[in-house]
């Protein structure tokens, strides 16, 4: 026995515990060579949609997959995630030169980060080195792998640090945690008493690590050390990597291994998915650039929905950032809700395949009398979440969007063999939903059912319903209705026509305030309505359910500067006695309810109000989180709450979803194998394509162009045929609206019904007289600014004239953009300046006392 060992073994015998097999203390020579395959440089491709610029301190970066989470901020700092467990926070790198006694720091000298789909890179700079960390999440392995790619003129010395955690994500635990470098394996072990959960992090390329107590998690930050070989490392990629599983430490040793000798392959299926992602799904190719790159990187938000958990299973989570020194990473767990709503962009844009796992998922934990659930945390396979905990099933919506979002699916696809194969879990959430109808007047109830629109705040005392839970329930009884008919069974199908009648009755007439021309937040335990404006009618506009006229009347209301932000739409109007700009429901903007709000606008055929919102939902992809949406925004400035999780889903799909469903105007109705397309281009748009609209297995692309007084609009369907309704919008005020149908010389009014769309070219052309359009500027946003755009709350045909009302700050002046003619005047306008078809009418608003808002009604007459 050599003197090394013994005292190894001594160091050991102190500690009260055992060496694990390969440990030895830190740093000691005479550990056995490790044996890994070298990582070969590879070229890292850049991505058509990729997103870079300069680090910027404390800004969220995410790099997730379904099986691992990345979760830090620009500078290189992070928590790392292998699902359920956390294992580590605090993870950075730091340098160390000959020139320098102190280590230089990695936060420090990030200067770039580059933002892909599939592979996300920090570059360090140093006058002597330059260092790009490439951090990958695999498709389908428990990890995370990094890769350096190591430039540097003098020796150099890679020093990776973080903090051990080994738990399991809120509100799971387990103790007995240590962690310990195996000088064999190149790595930590990252362990428990029982040694049935493991990690590794490590490096091949590692020499020494930090020595600490084996039978405890240490209060030091942990540290391997990896003196860089400069000719190997032009060859090579220095590759860090992480696992963690519920498995024997040998199979999980393998995994590791495997991670790093396959890291070419991985990255090519990142690379390859990417690709099918932006390939085989909806594309749109507008004048905007920026709109156009925002929408790709919806796609890409939404299928990083995908999270497969070991103990339950693959399915939709809400959102990522990181935890600090909580165990909550962000809304990193699987909502029901959330995922309902991102339903309705993901079947728009073709994301079939992960809205039916999602489906299924949330089918499989449907509680016994029928109630989805709202939430279900990581690490509810290991302990009585569904039985114990007060969070699993306590919203109401869940349940009515559950059978919604199974609607649309089905519409989206015919995928009659689902629709089966859920019928009795449809079946018993829809009893659930009646049950909860105590009053008989069709809509279901907080009251009995749980949470709806809001979680916290005075405004939802004593609420007995609320809009958008009615909304939502209105949705699910068409859904019913429909489903039901097309299966056969028909009492059930007219149950859910009569209730729809009756339901549609109380939403239009009792939440109806004619004094303030507005629908109400809710109905109180009294019977009376919560008369407060907020933004939470705009679903129930969103999805078409209110009268037209009353429906107006709301979305003007909810376009003024009281709830309309330059950036989003505010959950409570700014007058309320109730409105804070903080306030998680009581005047913070959310961008999920923004798009509800734009959709809305569309669905009333207000594009003019609507555009703005997309707009600035799109600019939000790029000026925090990059290629991420923010869960919620001050009501007063631009720029997230400190306590917004960065990465939320259904901030992204509200993207997505007033594209799809309101610029374009797409619904499909696949089991009918016919569809609805009804475009609201802004009107500066001379051209916009988009591809690979889906109805079931059959896909459409549409071109459009626009000329004065002519919209043309080529389409073409592949594994058709399609039958079409094309509703196009003509400027409010037009006359002798026609469209032309070639081949086949088919002349109609504005609206084609019953066109079949098959491989040939169908060109309709649509023509008009007079009338205008009306085009707001959008805000360029300033991060930090306060809201002081322009707002066109209601565009009106007035015999021949068009009447404008506007709102904007008072002291203010804004010009309007206005297509059509030259008129003769514009009646209420400063300066009117026209060239061509287009002009620009400046508007003053009046100087106020109070710095208030200030209204103004232009009237446009034509000659």
């Amino acid at each position: 026995m050599t003197r090394t060992t013994l005292r190894m073994i001594t160091v050991a015998l102190v500690l009260g515990c055992s060496l694990e097999p390969g440990q030895t203390v830190a740093g000691q020579a005479g550990a056995p060579p490790s044996s890994f395959a070298p990582v070969p440089k590879f070229a890292v491709e850049t991505s058509p949609i990729g997103l870079g610029g300069d680090v910027r301190p404390q800004q969220y970066l995410g790099v997730v997959g379904p099986r691992s989470a990345w979760l830090g901020t620009e500078t290189g700092e992070a928590e790392l995630w292998v699902h359920p467990f956390k294992l580590v926070s605090g993870f950075r790198l730091d340098f160390r030169i000959p020139d320098y006694t102190d280590p230089v720091r990695g936060a420090d000298v990030a200067r770039r980060i580059d933002v892909r789909p599939e592979l996300t890179t920090i570059t360090y700079s140093h006058a002597t080195f330059t260092v790009r960390q490439h951090i990958l999440a695999p498709l389908d392995q428990p990890g995370l792998l990094v890769l350096l790619d190591v430039d540097s003129i003098h020796p150099l010395e890679i020093i990776a640090s973080f903090r051990n955690v080994f738990q399991y994500a809120w509100p799971g635990a387990f103790g007995g945690q240590y962690a310990s470098w195996n000088a064999e394996r190149k790595a930590f072990v990252l362990s428990e008493s029982l040694r049935k959960r493991n990690g590794y992090l490590g490096s091949p390329w590692a020499t020494t690590a930090s020595n600490h107590p084996a039978h405890a998690l240490p209060d030091a930050p942990s540290v391997f050390r990896i003196p860089v070989d400069a000719e190997r490392a032009k060859r090579e990629f220095i590759p860090i990597a992480v696992v963690a599983g519920t498995m024997e430490r040998d199979e999980l040793f393998a995994t590791y291994q495997g991670l790093i000798a396959n890291a070419a392959t991985l990255y090519r299926e990142r690379v390859e998915h990417a690709t099918r992602l932006r390939d085989a799904t909806v594309s749109i190719d507008s004048p905007d650039d920026r709109l156009d790159l925002s929408f790709e990187w919806a796609k890409v938000n939404l299928d990083e929905q995908r999270v497969c958990n070991p103990d339950l299973g693959c399915g939709p989570v809400a959102g990522w950032a990181a935890s600090g020194q909580s165990l909550r990473p962000g809304f990193g767990w699987f909502f029901g809700g959330d995922a309902a709503i991102n339903s309705l962009a993901m079947t728009s844009a073709g994301m079939h395949g992960l809205v039916a796992e999602g489906l299924r998922f949330f089918a499989k934990y449907q509680r016994a009398d029928g109630k989805i659930t709202h939430e279900i945390s990581q690490s509810a396979g290991q302990l009585p979440w569904f039985s114990d905990f007060p969070y699993t099933y306590y919203h109401a919506d869940t349940t009515p969007y559950w059978i919604a979002a199974a609607w649309q699916h089905w519409r989206a696809t015919g995928d009659d063999a689902l629709v089966a194969e859920l019928w009795p879990a449809l079946q018993k959430a829809w009893t659930w939903c009646l049950e909860n109808d105590t009053d008989g007047d069709g809509i279901i109830e907080n009251t009995t059912g749980g949470l709806g629109a809001i979680e916290v705040g005075e405004i939802g005392e004593s609420i007995h319903q609320d809009v958008y839970l009615a909304a939502v329930w209105i949705l699910a009884i068409d859904a019913m209705r429909e489903m039901s008919a097309a299966r056969g069974d028909a009492a059930r199908a007219a149950e859910a026509e009569g209730l729809a009648v009756r339901a549609r009755r109380t939403l239009n007439e009792k939440y109806w305030i004619e004094s303030a021309q507005h629908h109400a937040f809710g109905i109180l335990r009294s019977g009376k309505t919560n008369d407060a404006l907020s933004v939470w009618p705009a679903t129930a506009a969103a999805f078409g359910e209110f009268d037209a006229v009353r429906g107006n009347r709301t979305m003007a209301a909810l376009a003024s500067h009281r709830v309309t932000a330059d950036w989003g739409a505010r959950m409570l109007a700014d007058d309320h006695p109730l409105y804070e700009p903080l306030h998680y429901n009581m005047g913070a903007v959310w961008p999920f309810v923004t798009g509800f709000v734009a959709l809305g606008h569309y669905r009333y055929e207000r594009p003019w109000a609507g555009y703005p919102l997309v707009d600035a939902l799109s600019q939000l992809t790029f000026d925090f989180a990059r290629g991420r949406h923010a869960e919620l925004l001050s009501g007063a400035f631009y720029r997230p709450l400190d306590t917004a999780v960065p990465h939320q889903f259904f901030a992204t799909s509200m993207l997505a979803t007033p594209i799809l469903r309101g610029i374009v105007g797409w619904e499909a109705n696949a089991p009918e194998r016919a569809a609805r397309l009804a475009p609201q281009l802004p009107p500066s748009w001379g051209a916009f394509n988009v591809k690979r609209l889906g109805v079931g297995d059959a896909r459409l692309d549409v071109t459009f162009s626009r000329a004065q007084q002519t919209l043309v609009a080529t389409l073409r369907a592949t594994n058709g045929p399609i039958t079409l309704d094309y509703v196009p919008q003509v400027p409010v005020g037009a006359t002798e609206v026609s469209s032309f149908t070639t081949p086949g010389s088919r002349k109609s009014a504005r609206n084609v019904t019953a066109l079949v769309v098959g491989d040939a070219p169908v060109v309709v052309t649509t023509t008009w007289r007079g009338g205008y359009a009306i085009e707001p500027p959008t805000t360029d946003l300033a991060i930090g600014q306060r809201s002081g755009g322009l707002r066109v709350l209601d565009v009106v045909a007035e015999g021949r004239a068009v009447r404008v009302d506007v709102e904007g700050v008072a002291g203010t002046t804004a010009d309007l953009g206005v297509h059509g003619a030259e008129p003769a005047a514009v009646s209420g306008a400063g300066q009117v300046t026209w060239r061509g078809n287009r002009g620009t009418v400046r508007v003053a608003f009046p100087a106020s006392a109070s710095g208030s808002t200030r209204r103004v009604s232009l009237t446009i007459q034509p000659r």
